[in-house]
């Protein structure tokens, strides 16, 4: 006998699988060509589900262990991953009717194979239906662990930042990445004036205003731009992170600052391409871009969206940034955004916070060290580094330029400088030490820190 399950549900039951089981990423796989079957409404719920999901795993697993009675290890994934589904809608949807979020929950089980475990899904849903006014604070007693489960951030990581920002940031902060991000873009009139784009919106009710944060971005405040959109899809816009965005900016006004003749810049790990093609629209048609990337696919995934966005003036070269280059100060600007934890991106990227850990950060901050020393050696005298990473931590952040700097003198820090030439008030972002700052519960955007180094003559 058929199981009958929403196409919805299954969709974002087979995205958490593969999260779980391939370590991949939810918005990657929602986004490809796999799910184009799913209408508008189906897409839309399956990410909703989906992103949810993992957004408040850690939270949706204590309830799950307390109405089943039992540790999620002693259960099969399938059931894990139907009694999340399940409990997710429970607790945070409301629009979904309690017996619609249980019953589906039931069937995604039975489709899976597990008909067995039908019975006591059904029986742990309804526990949880039941018992809607659990009060977390009542059933844990250590703060640590009450407030990793309340905004359902791991423990090790909430510590960390409790010694720098103190517990009443912290909760604002793990909140804050817990929201849906609000979608951020630039417009690219290589392929479409801002005029006629900015009608598209209009026709299709979408409001947008200009960032607060960066010069060019702007920011969706109501109505649908999705990566399905004609306006993506064409490449009239490009859906880019302001911070993200500022980075190029960064790099792009040091170089028009020089009015260097025929400015030559090295874009390292620079997949998927964003900062490239936005430094490329900033900078005069005769600069030599060259972009590098460790994998040949990610390269490719470059010169399609080169060719999308109407981008034709960046060199693409596959590149270890860790070993030696085949260049020696032969570039005016290096641009570093290099590997990283990925903390800055909860909003978009909640599968980081499960998976990341604080040896793998330290591991992180060794190959980023690596990496700026060979940037570093790129540039030559005069020449502009620009550093960025998606990360919260100070490891990958403050503490490679202390480090980089201590090892080379020669390099100055123009970061406040830079953001006052593009009419910021660098206050709000710069740090105690180098660089600055964004923040998700700040500034809107994701978090990153950047910095800009000048090498003296």
């Amino acid at each position: 006998m058929n199981v009958k399950v929403s196409p919805s549900r299954l969709a974002a039951f087979e995205a958490l699988w593969r999260v779980g089981a391939e370590d991949a990423y939810a918005s990657n796989l929602l986004a490809s060509a796999r799910y184009d079957h799913l209408s508008r409404e189906d897409r839309a719920l399956a990410q909703e589900l989906s992103f949810g999901v993992l957004r408040w795993q850690i939270q949706l697993d204590f309830l799950i262990e307390r109405y089943a009675q039992r540790k999620l290890d002693k259960l099969d994934q399938e059931v894990v991953i139907a009694l999340r589904l399940g409990l997710y809608q429970l607790k945070f949807l409301s629009r979904i009717p309690p017996h619609a979020a249980i019953n589906e929950s039931v069937n995604l089980v039975k489709d899976r194979g597990k008909r067995s475990a039908a019975a006591f899904v059904n029986a742990v849903l309804r526990r949880a239906e039941r018992e809607q006014s659990f009060d977390l604070n009542q059933a844990i007693k250590d703060p640590l662990q009450r407030l990793s489960v309340e905004t359902a951030h791991p423990a090790w990581l909430l510590a960390r930042w409790i010694k720098r920002f103190g517990e009443d940031e912290v909760r604002t902060m793990a909140m804050a990445n817990n929201s849906v991000p609000r979608p951020a873009f630039r417009f690219n009139p290589r392929m479409k004036s801002e005029a006629e784009t900015r009608a598209w919106l209009n026709e299709r009710n979408v409001a947008i205003q200009p960032s607060s944060l960066t010069p060019g971005a702007f920011i969706v405040e109501s109505g649908s731009l999705s990566a399905q959109s004609e306006p993506v899809r064409e490449g009239w816009i490009y859906l880019q992170d302001e911070a993200s965005q500022l980075v190029a900016h960064l790099a792009a006004g040091g170089v028009l600052k020089s009015q260097i003749p025929n400015p030559k810049l090295l874009d390292l790990c620079a997949a998927p391409g964003g900062k490239t093609t936005l430094l490329a629209s900033l900078l005069p048609g005769n600069a030599l871009i060259v972009a590098s990337d460790l994998h040949l696919h990610r390269l490719r995934t470059m010169k399609e969206l080169s060719a999308r966005l109407g981008v034709n003036q960046i060199n693409l070269i596959q590149l270890d940034a860790t070993r030696d280059f085949p260049f020696d100060e032969a570039f005016d600007l290096a641009l570093l955004d290099a590997p990283c934890s990925g903390l800055g991106t909860l909003q978009r990227h909640p599968e980081i916070k499960l998976r990341m850990n604080e040896a793998r950060i330290n591991l992180l901050a060794a190959l980023q060290m690596k990496m700026i020393e060979n940037a570093a050696r790129s540039l030559r005298a005069g020449g502009l580094l620009v550093y960025s990473v998606c990360s919260t931590e100070p490891e990958e952040g403050e503490e490679v330029i202390a480090w980089f700097r201590s090892q080379h003198p020669e390099f100055r820090d123009l970061t406040r400088e830079r953001l006052v030439e593009l009419g910021l008030d660098p206050a709000p972002l710069l740090t105690s030490s180098f660089g600055a700052r964004t923040f998700t519960q700040r500034t809107g955007s994701e978090s990153f820190f950047f910095c800009v180094l000048w090498k003296r003559r």
